[in-house]
């Protein structure tokens, strides 16, 4: 019985053309014989399907045991780029040339919507890979009505699936256990319990472990496919998938979210409306400050100590991920090799800006400092300049 992937060749051909167009501005694709003749007006990308390929490392390779293996595909395109003068070989031909390859090569690791019926059950995102296109490959290849040489690119994409709905040597996989329970209001009810592969996803490591926001981390792990939520603490950020075994994440430069040490897990959102998480990893979000301290009003001085005139006063720390007046904050002022102080935020500081008080029980002579900021017991990257005068 036959399914929609046995409709992938011609999906991953609309995958690509449609794709390849949003990437450039809604860009003319054309997917047939690179041919000047048979293309519209304006400047255009051909796409061009020469050969289909076994691919040979996933040849017997069942999607399970007990099932026929399904047909594992390489699929080899040539890319080739028209000028508004239907040239090849032109200048601007061959900007548009690149500019297509770096828009295919931003996308390496595609994932089809899932309403592509054809490409959903593909187990693996589709990897897209430049081969060489030599002359001896371009010249056996544009044969057509004007038989001309035409400078293009060639890539694959694999491994692409088409597979036939034939029924397992064992019973199929339950995935849900008992009926569907109506609701007079609210979500419907789950059908049943699901039945996941797996207990969830385990979390190894990420990379860097100590960032700041704005930052994108990199989640390692094993089962992360199907997970698109990083739970950091109380705060939900959303998960993109990556190659096999890694998702990523990024918080906001300008989220509300201070710095601190957090349990970092991911989620998946089950059918019944509950959430699967991982096991939590430690991430430490740092704060970020601008290069340059400033004083909050002149400062004062006192009388000489032994030739310095110490002066106190008030400055400021401007930056993101401060916590505001609800979070342990402190600085101390470094110079000539030592610190000075240890220096506990003002009230009415906010999450971009803290102010300081050196207080005229404990002045400091004038000169040229760097503010070493903890928040939350995490220390800034890196530690602005204060020129206390």
């Amino acid at each position: 019985m036959a399914s929609p992937s046995t409709e992938a060749i011609g999906a991953v051909s609309e995958l690509l053309r449609t794709r390849l167009s949003a990437a450039l501005n809604n860009l003319n694709v054309a997917v047939g014989r690179p041919d000047a003749a048979t293309a519209g007006q304006g400047r255009w990308l051909n796409l061009f399907l020469y050969r289909v390929a076994l691919d040979p490392h996933l040849r017997n390779e069942p999607l399970d045991r007990g099932q026929l293996p399904p047909l594992w595909l390489n699929l080899h395109y040539l890319l080739t780029a028209f000028d508004d003068s239907r040239e090849s070989e032109s200048v601007a031909a061959h900007r548009l040339l690149g500019q297509g390859m770096a828009a295919l090569q931003s996308f390496n690791f595609m994932r089809p919507p899932a309403l592509n019926l054809a490409l959903a059950s593909n187990p693996e995102p589709l990897k897209i890979t430049f081969d060489d296109a030599d002359v001896e490959l371009l010249s056996k290849l544009m044969q057509g009505s004007d038989e001309k040489y035409r400078l293009s690119a060639a890539l694959q994409v694999r491994p692409v699936m088409l597979k036939l709905d034939a029924d397992p040597g064992y019973a199929p996989l339950v995935k849900t256990i008992g009926p569907i329970v109506p609701q007079p209001s609210g979500p419907p009810a789950p059908a049943g319990i699901s039945v996941l592969p797996s207990l969830g996803a385990t979390l190894a490591r990420l990379e860097p472990a100590r960032f700041e926001a704005g930052q994108e981390i990199t989640v390692h792990g094993a089962g992360l496919a199907g997970y698109g939520e990083a739970l950091l603490g109380p705060h939900t950020l959303p998960l993109l998938p990556g190659p096999e075994g890694q998702a990523r994440f990024t918080v906001p430069a300008a989220a509300a979210i201070a710095a601190n040490g957090y349990g970092l897990c991911i989620a998946r959102l089950l059918p019944s409306g509950r959430r699967i998480t991982s096991n939590a990893l430690l991430a430490e979000l740092l704060p970020t400050v601008a290069p340059l301290a400033a004083l909050d009003g002149p400062t004062v001085a006192l009388p000489p100590v032994n030739g310095v005139v110490p002066r106190h006063g008030r400055f400021t720390v401007s930056g993101s991920q401060l916590g505001g007046s609800a979070a342990s904050l402190f600085a101390s002022l470094y110079a000539e090799g030592r610190a000075h102080g240890l220096l506990e935020a003002d009230a009415g500081s906010t999450q971009t800006l803290l102010r300081f008080t050196v207080p005229a029980s404990a002045p400091l002579p004038a000169g040229s400092y760097r503010v070493v900021l903890r928040v939350n017991g995490q220390q800034s990257v890196n530690a602005p300049e204060l020129i206390w005068a």
